[in-house]
């Protein structure tokens, strides 16, 4: 869906340009490396504002954990010390709880799916439900699928997994996911997993295609076995404290360059996904696609039904996802 600027809003940012004085530069943070999807999208979201703006507002990017891990960067931003960030929705997940729906394990039917749902009145009630915890959410990226890779064996069935520690992102949920499937979840800051598979703190983590490829991972784990237990958006936020000294227009401006970059990255991911899919394959990591998921969905039902005992807002999350087609 493309995004539409009104006249009468360009022309609210030509008078902006005139009528503002202060210059803001902002700060975002990203684990990944310049040129993968997120960061490029990030890069273009600055130039549409600078150029909307005459150089009045940019943003600076931190790249390649230069603030350390997401998780870091996060609170950052929630106390104000950083402008903005992408994170995994993972992340998210203990400031609105509802959000760990999406880290439901075969939760999605498939990617179409995931962006009808976060493009719509849930994945919308659901970032503006942030603001709570000190975040303004942005948008939503793009981050496929996301599967099983390890040092030991390929992963055929759920008892592959036995006795193997992954790395799972800092949030409980993935933890039960892993244990469900026979496996040890292990909580480890993405900016440390390098480390920690080359000194067996884990056995292996499970991601998507590029985060496999541009972090050298496959240098260690080199099986990658195509589960695609999750397909996990990602999430642009601001800080609320900082978002609250800025105008409205300004504010206003942010919000449609979120919107465009989201547009921007989703045909970026597509690009960047094939390309190092084949890259693995050049490199020689051993690849196997799982040609019988049903046992995998199986084992990882008791993780969704946990789920939806919580309470009738997590039953209403599941059942409103559920519905649309």
């Amino acid at each position: 869906m493309k995004t539409f600027i009104a006249p009468a809003i360009i022309a609210a940012m030509v008078l902006g340009t005139v009528s503002s004085v202060s210059a803001m530069e902002i700060k975002s943070s990203d684990v990944h490396p310049m040129g993968y999807p997120t960061t490029e999208g990030i890069k273009y979201m600055g130039e549409k504002l600078s150029d909307w703006t005459n150089g009045r507002l940019s943003i600076k990017i931190f790249h390649s954990m230069q603030l350390g891990g997401e998780k870091e960067a996060l609170e950052q931003v929630q106390i104000g010390a950083l402008e903005m960030t992408r994170v995994s929705v993972g992340v998210v997940g203990p400031i609105v709880k509802e959000f760990d729906a999406f880290n439901l394990p075969y939760f999605f039917r498939d990617v179409e799916h995931m962006h009808k749902v976060t493009a719509g009145e849930i994945g919308q009630d659901l970032l503006n439900r942030l603001e709570g915890g000190g975040l303004i959410g942005l948008g939503y990226m793009d981050a496929g699928s996301r599967s099983f890779y390890n040092k030991v064996r390929p992963i055929n069935k759920p008892a592959d997994l036995n006795g193997l520690k992954i790395r799972v992102m800092q949030n409980p949920v993935f933890v039960e996911l892993v244990n469900a499937l026979g496996g040890n979840g292990i909580q480890v800051s993405f900016s440390e997993l390098y480390t920690a598979l080359q000194t067996g703190v884990v056995d292996g983590a499970e991601n998507n295609p590029p985060t496999l490829y541009n972090h050298k991972h496959y240098e260690i784990a080199n099986h990658y076995s195509l589960t695609h237990h999750l397909i996990v958006p990602e999430i642009f936020v601001f800080s609320k404290k900082v978002w609250d000294t800025m105008s409205p227009l300004d504010q206003q401006l942010i919000r449609k360059a979120s919107a465009l970059t989201v547009e921007v990255v989703r045909d970026l991911w597509a690009k960047k996904e094939a390309g190092d899919f084949a890259n693995l394959k050049k490199v020689g990591v051993k690849i196997n696609e799982v040609a019988d998921k049903g046992p995998f969905i199986r084992a990882t039902q008791v993780v969704r039904d946990n789920f939806a005992k919580k309470g009738d807002n997590f039953k209403k999350v599941i059942s409103a996802v559920a519905a649309v087609k």
